[in-house]
């Protein structure tokens, strides 16, 4: 018997959830703020060691 066979597709309904709106537009808000934020950094130099 393995790990599958005990449990029936009955548990895995409590597994599903409908999507909370503003959670979406949140994480991509949050993704281009770090993006924006990278480029930056990267392209004003980081005052990193010259020689």
């Amino acid at each position: 018997m393995t790990i599958n066979d005990k449990h029936d597709n009955d548990n895995w309904e409590m597994l599903g959830h409908d999507p909370v709106p503003g959670y979406k537009t949140a994480f991509y808000i949050a993704v281009l703020v770090s993006v924006i934020y990278l480029a930056v950094a990267f392209f004003s130099g980081g005052g990193g060691v010259a020689h």
